[in-house]
């Protein structure tokens, strides 16, 4: 981004204020000037000319003309540019001036013609080549005033009149200051800076309402809704004027020199260069088209062809208006001769622009501003500054009122911050006058109660959200430097014990113990796929500003998908046997973060060939390492409840897959992919798990009290039973032990299913329970005291025993 001295002089009163205060200012504020450049001295006093006779030298490309500089005889001038015309006003470095390019100007013979001195390009004066266009770049400077620029004829000091003699800065914009691609928001920062008023003329213009209103409306498509972010449209009569010659529109010389110095190319067109202006200013991309070339409604399509895979357009009736970002069409631009202008202000989305950009492999001033996350509520000022534009070239009749055709999403943003917070993050007291003095022209509103202070942020700024944005707000505004600098206080305290990061370790041992290898996955996901695969339900995503691309912009909620998604690398390259596990944070937006452990096994699990053992991944498999994973927390396989995933995800199986839920709370879940989706991805049955070992953390009982371990006998007795499919054994286990006591072991002995019991849908079930105590050693009657209420528990529960 790229402002200069003079654009400045516009808003502010820059009296007293040096070039070396502004480049202060801008790094101080947080807006690291880049480069900063000086015009004013490059160059001796030139002076303004009229072009009054232009004859080619034969042979040449040459011409030989005759100059008039405001004195009695005109001067000879041999030119070799391509547009040197009659009538021109130009740039004349008399000899013994010296211009940037080190030449000092002599009487000179050239093809037999005496020059004296030397019809100046904007190059030879010190602009770089790169600001030109490429007509341009062969051209000399034809100097256009908003003054009758005859009654300039003669004067000395021309650059100064075209605003040639100028200061730039090109400052480097971090994303989260976007906004300020938006020249106007850096006015603001630089009057807060140096305590200025804002004259900004634009916004005590009186509209005159035009009696026409848009003859147009948008259409939106599924997808074309996806890019705009908002659009409003508005009609602009323009100014009938009574003049002898036909009026042609062009740019004035001091605004072509300030679009040249910000890097914005001449398009060699009127309307075209004047949108650039407006954008540059505000942030806010306008395209002018003319009201009586638009027959139909506007819409917006993606037509990608074979060299551009990304084409967003804007059309009307099937025929190109605008292939966004890069050009409009000649046809539907506005002319010398339209009576009404239609304004359309659009808001894109950022990542679906720099696809654009890409697919293009282009820059412009819009395509700068649509591709970062820039507020979508910039219509407004947009329009007051059309009017300004407008008038200043004597072309504003009248205006509709702006016509929102697609609502900003964007709300107001007010966040309270108690001031006890801010002094300790600072680390100093301000008060609150003392604070709200810092924002004075910045456009927030400060208001105090209860020592608790709000902000209602600047409706264009998107980057400030919560308190820490506030606080560290306040430290750019007052200044890091004024901030006095404090030796940390480094307190000595015992170490605490770290029981959840001993179990994670221990559960990573046991892990690598089974074979399985340690993945770090990408925390970004697609924003549908992070949807899809919330489950556990935690929403609220947070969103990049701007990210590189559609695949990585949002913050995962889950981290399974992405274990998944390794496991697909892997086939890929010909690893089709795969154990991997990931720890991983995942956030959101309410300050929610949980660690969340992925387990995924998918192929071969076990390969012994000398024994002949070939076992693939499966249900009781990954079952298992789920119950030795919970084992750690001494959560027992009998006091967790599975229950089928509620989630709609159809890249899950839909009867292989459970949510797992203990003491009422879901802190997991375990499933098998859906045979679509491994097919699709080209892999095998996969079976995964992902767990909340945050939840678990919170609700298992970590205070663990080592008991003594029992001196006496233990005695064992089984039981087998004949179980339907849809008994859970957890429950059946629990409603059996009731008022049983001495049981000090449950396990899990045989399941066995012949074809009879396969017919029945039954299973029979073995099961050991083991008896002791740790006072006494238990006798035989009381062993079967306790075994005949379990029996009769058995009974009760109407389960046939064998």
């Amino acid at each position: 981004m790229i402002i200069t001295r003079n654009w400045l002089a516009n808003f502010l009163d820059l009296t007293g204020v040096t070039d070396d205060q502004i480049t202060v200012a801008l790094n101080s504020l947080g807006f690291e000037v880049d480069a900063y450049k000086s015009y004013n001295q490059l160059n001796d006093d030139l002076t303004i000319a009229h072009v009054g006779n232009v004859s080619p030298i034969e042979g040449t490309h040459l011409n030989f003309c005759f100059v008039d500089k405001g004195e009695d005889l005109v001067s000879p001038v041999v030119c070799g540019a391509s547009n040197v015309k009659e009538g021109q006003f130009i740039i004349l470095a008399e000899p013994g001036k010296t211009i940037a390019n080190g030449l000092t100007l002599s009487n000179r013979e050239i093809k037999g013609k005496m020059s004296e001195g030397m019809i100046c390009a904007l190059t030879e004066l010190g602009l770089e080549e790169s600001a030109l266009c490429e007509q341009e770049k062969d051209w000399i400077y034809p100097v256009h005033t908003k003054t009758d620029t005859y009654s300039l004829i003669g004067h000395n000091d021309a650059l100064d009149a075209i605003g040639f003699k100028d200061s730039t800065w090109e400052v480097d914009l971090t994303l989260n200051r976007s906004d300020a691609l938006g020249a106007m928001q850096l006015v603001k920062e630089l009057a807060n800076y140096f305590n200025k008023d804002i004259n900004d003329l634009s916004t005590s213009y009186e509209q005159i309402v035009s009696k026409s209103n848009v003859p147009v409306s948008i259409k939106l498509d599924q997808d074309s809704q996806k890019l705009v972010r908002s659009c409003a449209m508005q009609l602009f009569d323009i100014k009938e004027v009574l003049a002898i010659e036909k009026i042609e529109h062009k740019i004035y010389s001091n605004q072509d020199i300030w679009l040249k110095f910000s890097q914005s190319k001449s398009t060699l067109n009127f309307w075209k260069d004047l949108a650039n202006a407006i954008a540059i200013e505000t942030g806010q991309p306008v395209i002018f088209l003319d009201a009586d070339k638009l027959k139909s409604q506007l819409e917006i399509k993606n037509n990608p062809t074979d060299k551009n895979k990304v084409n967003w357009q804007l059309m009307s009736n099937g025929e190109v208006i605008s292939t966004l970002g890069i050009d409009i069409s000649d046809q539907f631009l506005p002319t010398d001769d339209s009576k009404q202008v239609v304004a359309v202000y659009l808001s894109l989305d950022p990542i679906l622009m720099r696809q654009q950009q890409k697919s293009f492999n282009s820059s412009s001033v819009f395509l700068q501003r649509w591709m970062k996350p820039i507020s979508s509520r910039l219509y407004n000022l947009a329009s007051l500054r059309t009017m300004y534009w407008f008038d200043q070239y004597n072309i504003y009749g009248a205006s509709s009122t702006l016509e929102i055709q697609v609502e900003s999403q964007e709300q107001d943003i007010v966040v309270e911050v108690k001031k006890d917070f801010i002094d300790n993050l600072l680390g100093l007291k301000l008060n609150f006058n003392q604070i709200k003095e810092l924002f004075t022209n910045l456009d927030f509103e400060l208001t105090l109660k209860d020592e608790v202070i709000s902000f209602k942020i600047d409706k264009y700024r998107t980057d400030i959200s919560h308190a820490a944005h506030i606080v560290e707000e306040i430290a750019r505004l007052y200044g890091y430097n004024n901030i006095p600098a404090v030796a940390p206080v480094i307190k000595s305290t015992p170490n605490e014990k770290q029981l959840n990061f001993n179990l994670k370790n221990q559960i990573q041992s046991y892990l690598i113990g089974m074979g399985y290898n340690n993945i770090k996955t990408y925390s970004l996901m697609n924003s549908s796929e992070v949807e899809k695969w919330d489950l556990f339900n935690i929403k609220k995503p947070i969103n990049l500003m701007s990210p590189l691309s559609q695949l990585r912009e949002t913050y995962r909620l889950s981290i399974a998908r992405s274990a998944i998604e390794a496991a697909s690398l892997n086939y890929a390259r010909g690893n089709k046997n795969v154990k991997l596990y990931e720890f991983a944070d995942v956030y959101n937006l309410d300050n929610v973060r949980e660690l969340h452990l992925s387990v995924l096994a998918s192929g071969e699990v076990l390969n012994q060939k000398a024994y002949d053992l070939d076992i693939k991944a499966n249900y009781a498999y990954i079952k298992g390492i789920l119950d030795n994973i919970l084992n750690h927390y001494q959560i027992s396989y009998l006091d967790i409840e599975l229950n089928n995933i509620t989630t709609k995800n159809e890249d899950i199986h839909p009867y292989i897959n459970a949510e797992i839920k203990y003491k009422n709370q879901i802190i997991g879940f375990i499933f098998k992919l859906n045979p679509r989706f491994e097919q699709a991805n080209k892999i095998d049955a996969t079976f995964v798990i992902e767990l909340s070992l945050t939840r678990i953390a919170n609700i298992f009982n970590d205070k663990v009290m080592s008991e003594e371990l029992s001196k006496f006998q233990k005695t064992s007795r089984d039981v087998t039973m004949l179980l339907k499919q849809d008994q859970k054994y957890s429950d059946i286990i629990n409603q059996i032990k009731i008022d049983v006591d001495y049981i000090v072991n449950v396990k899990l002995v045989d399941i066995y299913q012949d074809e009879q019991l396969k017919a029945k849908n039954s299973s029979a079930v073995s099961v050991g329970f083991e008896f002791n105590s740790f006072e006494k050693q238990l006798t035989d009657s009381e062993v079967s005291e306790q075994w005949t209420k379990l029996l009769n528990n058995i009974g009760k529960s109407k389960i046939e025993v064998k």
